[in-house]
């Protein structure tokens, strides 16, 4: 088995969770835009294993808070070589993905980033640059994985599987028989609904709700046939997508007495056909995982009832509380949203077009929030979003994105347009409280602040000294 065919296994066997858990003192665990978690301590293994294996003269690990991490670095390696790299990854960290390899005097500089983590590999002039650009890009996907296995199994029962773990599982495993990228989605009261990836896929897909009728959303619902090839999967992909428009296969996740519990997207890789042999490899992971997965779905929709919103699919009240107790991170901020004027458009259009504008904007949240972050619905018209890790000017940012694209929505009723706009407050701990249970409170009357004010406009908690 490879190098990366062992890490794989062991993240899909699930052994990887517990060791990636330990972390350093004081750092947090969300970066600012994707759930990735910074590795534990000062010399992780696997990064000098990554070193060995390439022959590299050292190896370099960023994420977004700014911290690096070294590993296995020769002495030889000059000091002002050592600043020129470190500071080569703090000018990658920007949006979009990439992978390259700079030419220096006595070897060659191979980099992939992201806009959460950048790593680094310094490598002989002789060495296979290819190969080693393939290995960074899957220490990224495996840190990414790696935060949603935790995620998983921190939120369930110690003697059930977490829906999350087992369809990060199967993608791992399909990628692992198939040379592909991989997708998993599961029915949900909303719609079908992307719930993993696999290492090499984009992360982006993850949440990403298939729109009716497209090939995913028939397959999970028992709609189509087995296995069919399409050019748009899911019918839409994420905005800031780094995929590639290409075909891809859909195959039902099957099960024997009712509808399938979900479906999976194979995009496989350098050609767009599956092999008779990888299709018996497909159904023998599949099968293998169906039942689990169905229960696993059944346990999370029994157990979301009580935290969600039945007609915005958002966390409710009790489920924001949930999250923003359960996260440790040493700071966070909260955005309140109020829709403004909502009592009109509920007299004036009636009671069904209020519901279809609620419901419009709680798709806007869950499109424009981060994957660490949550959206809740927590009253008539009113909304919140809890960002971990966040800092006061980013979720004032935020806020302010939401704000326009709520105006900016273009929202109407049968015909006839109706002009959407929200008021939001913007609470931070500890920039305006050092109390996380007090942000509700700041950011509801910051909210007030910017309904008094003339609506349509974001306020920030005035700081407290409680």
């Amino acid at each position: 088995m490879t190098f990366w065919g062992t890490i794989a296994l062991s993240v899909a066997l699930g052994a990887a969770v517990g060791w990636w858990t330990a972390r350093r003192s004081g750092r947090r665990l969300l970066s600012r835009r994707h759930s990735v978690q910074p590795l534990p301590g000062s010399n992780p293994p696997e990064l000098s294993w990554l070193a060995r294996a390439h022959g590299a003269r050292g190896i370099w690990l960023r994420w977004a808070e700014g911290d690096m991490v070294q590993s296995a670095v020769d002495p030889s390696v000059p000091e002002a070589l050592l600043s020129a790299i470190e500071g080569r990854l703090s000018s990658l960290a920007a949006p979009g993905a990439r992978t390259e390899v700079e030419r220096l005097d006595d070897g060659q500089l191979a980099f992939a980033a992201g806009d959460d983590l950048q790593v680094a590999m310094l490598l002989p002039l002789d060495a296979a640059a290819g190969r080693a650009l393939q290995d960074l890009e899957v220490l990224l996907a495996l840190c990414r994985t790696r935060g949603q296995l935790e995620a998983a199994v921190s939120r369930a029962p110690s003697h059930h599987e977490a829906l999350a773990s087992v369809a990060v599982r199967l993608a791992i495993d399909v990628e692992r028989r198939l040379d592909a990228e991989v997708a998993v989605a599961v029915r949900r009261a909303r719609g079908v609904q992307v719930v993993a990836t696999s290492l090499r896929a984009d992360p982006h897909l993850r949440r990403l709700m298939a729109i009716p009728g497209s090939a995913v959303d028939l397959a999970a619902r028992g709609e189509a046939p087995g296995l069919v090839m399409t050019s748009d999967p899911l019918g839409a992909q994420p905005k800031d997508r780094r995929l590639r428009e290409r075909q891809g296969w859909v195959a039902p996740i099957e099960l024997p007495d009712r509808a399938p519990a979900g479906a999976v997207v194979i995009w496989p890789r350098g050609r767009a056909d599956l092999t008779a042999g990888q299709q018996v490899d497909l159904n023998r992971a599949l099968e293998a995982s169906a039942r689990r997965l169905d229960e696993a779905l059944g346990r999370h929709d029994l157990a979301e009832q009580a935290i969600r919103d039945p007609l915005s699919g958002l966390r409710n009240r009790r489920g924001l509380a949930e999250s923003m107790g359960r996260v440790e991170v040493d700071r966070g901020a909260l955005v309140a949203l109020d829709l403004d004027h909502f009592k009109s458009l509920n007299d004036t259009l009636g009671h069904p077009a209020g519901d279809a504008a609620l419901k419009a904007v709680s798709r806007l949240l869950e499109e424009t929030v981060r994957d660490s972050d949550t959206a809740a619905r927590v009253g008539g018209e009113e909304f919140a979003v809890w960002m971990p890790g966040a800092p006061l000017a980013e979720a004032l940012a935020v806020a302010e994105r939401l704000r326009a694209k709520v105006a900016g929505l273009g929202w109407g009723w049968q015909g006839r347009p109706w002009p959407l706009t929200a008021s939001l407050g913007v609470a931070a701990w500890p920039a305006t409280t050092r109390s996380r249970e007090n942000l509700m409170a700041q950011a509801d009357a910051a909210l007030y602040e910017a309904k008094t004010g003339g609506r349509n406009q974001v306020r920030a908690a005035k700081p407290s000294g409680e």
